[in-house]
């Protein structure tokens, strides 16, 4: 192709990031509309030819002149019947549906917008589009005078009335049958069924992923069936402050954020991050329990086909430990080491390598990621709130109802911190000499 002139050959540096950026910016010049701007670049390259007298190479750029000159005359004729006018295009498949929308002012078609619409099943064209414009016109800046719509939508005065009363002057809904409009409105037709068959197909690989990734799970960890519920569990503790763990959940491989729960690990001398996982494992199981109990809970509830402990064998032992506690059915339990993605199982000495590139692990490591995501961010809530504690409780002159009084007037210790005195001196409930105590207490602390 490159050889007859059919390619620049970018792939392979035949021509120059800057050529090649100019013959991309002629071209989106030209889809825009802007053909004038060609036509003069081709007539210099036509004379220049002639004059060199390469009379082949005129004659080209001479017909492509008189291909532009002729498309950009029908367009005009075509622009200016067409108006300032919304093409609308519709596609439905099941419950999903894909609308495309060409805005034209003067002929010119200015953007293109998609929507995708869901729990659509069963709804007639007529309505689909009253429903989708009654919401996209609702807030748009402006309406056009002429809606262009599918064929197959029926009644569509209702429409009609409110986008007139929205625009404040008569607006016409009509399916277009010949013409520019017809062929403008196929073709809105064609893109929106592109884009809903795009948005299927992409679903439905993320699926096979999923399940492809399941399997791979189950194969590579010889598990009894595919894990479905996958619950992960992390610990997150900074020098035995404020010790938290986590639970995340995944089900069919996505997150079940409504699932997730935080647990306040309590009563442990120092920092353990076993006692504190087995721990959190025993308060998990001990609240499976059936609809009808009073503490039921439905994460807690639920029995996972596959426990992830995010750490190494000890972690793992001590989950163990905490489970056999139980009359549990039989609940596959692995841990996964951050240092080298290892993968232990019990009652095996060496741990499993899963390929760094497979679903099944990249699915572990997400679910591990998010298990510390979710630790970390209630560990750092827990050390924030026994910061602000510690800040009031060593303020001279501020109890309980004080101390309520500052967070109501400023919103969060944070402020109260970065309040000046004047501003201390005005909160109701505290008197005018506590206040000026106060901002003394916090400076001279060196806490603001």
């Amino acid at each position: 192709d490159y050889h007859i002139e059919r390619c620049h050959a970018p792939c392979v540096d035949y021509i120059s990031k800057e050529d090649y950026a100019e013959i991309i910016d002629g071209v989106i010049n030209f889809l825009s509309g802007d053909t004038r701007t060609i036509e003069r670049e081709l007539e210099r390259q036509m004379h220049d030819a002639a004059e060199g007298e390469r009379f082949e190479e005129a004659a080209r750029y001479r017909n492509r002149l008189f291909a532009v000159r002729r498309l950009s005359e029908r367009q005009a004729v075509e622009k200016r019947s067409v108006g300032d006018v919304d093409v609308l295009g519709l596609a439905v498949d099941g419950d999903k549906a894909a609308v495309q929308i060409f805005p034209l002012r003067g002929g010119k078609m200015i953007d293109r917008y998609g929507f995708h619409l869901e729990n659509v099943e069963r709804q007639e064209t007529s309505a689909l589009l009253e429903a989708f414009c009654v919401e996209y016109y609702g807030s748009a800046p402006s309406v056009p005078p002429q809606i262009v719509v599918p064929r197959d939508a029926d009644d569509v005065s209702a429409l009609e009335e409110f986008l007139s009363e929205r625009r404040g002057s008569r607006v016409e809904v009509r399916a277009a049958e010949r013409g520019e409009k017809r062929r403008l409105q196929e073709l809105a037709t064609q893109n929106a069924r592109l884009a809903l068959d795009s948005e299927s197909y992409q679903t439905e690989q993320k699926r096979l992923r999923r399940v492809e990734a399941l399997e791979e799970l189950r194969e590579g960890l010889n598990l009894e069936s595919l894990p479905l519920r996958i619950e992960c569990f992390d610990i997150s503790n900074i020098q035995a402050s404020e010790p938290v763990g986590s639970m995340v959940v995944f089900q069919d491989a996505t997150p079940k954020k409504g699932h997730y729960r935080k647990f306040a690990v309590r009563g442990l001398d120092g920092q353990d991050d076993f006692a504190a996982m087995a721990q959190v494992i025993e308060r998990r199981f001990a609240r499976m329990s059936n609809p009808a109990d009073e503490e039921y809970d439905e994460g807690f509830a639920a029995v996972p086909n596959l426990v992830v402990i995010d750490g190494g064998k000890g972690q793992l032992s001590a989950a163990l430990a905490a489970m056999q506690r139980f009359d549990l059915p039989r609940v596959a339990v692995i841990a996964l080491a951050k240092r080298a993605e290892e993968v232990f199982l019990p009652g095996r000495p060496d741990p499993v390598r899963l390929d760094p590139h497979s679903p099944g692990l990249q699915l572990l490591q997400r679910i591990r990621d998010e298990a510390h995501r979710f630790a970390v961010g209630f560990h750092r809530q827990r050390r924030a709130a026994a910061a602000r504690e510690s800040i009031f409780d060593t303020l001279e002159g501020v109890g309980p109802a004080r101390r309520r009084a500052l967070l109501r007037h400023f919103g969060s210790a944070e402020q109260v911190l970065a309040a000046s005195q004047e501003e201390l001196e005005g909160v109701p409930g505290v008197p005018a000499k506590t206040a000026r105590s106060i901002y003394a207490q916090l400076h001279k602390a060196g806490r603001a």
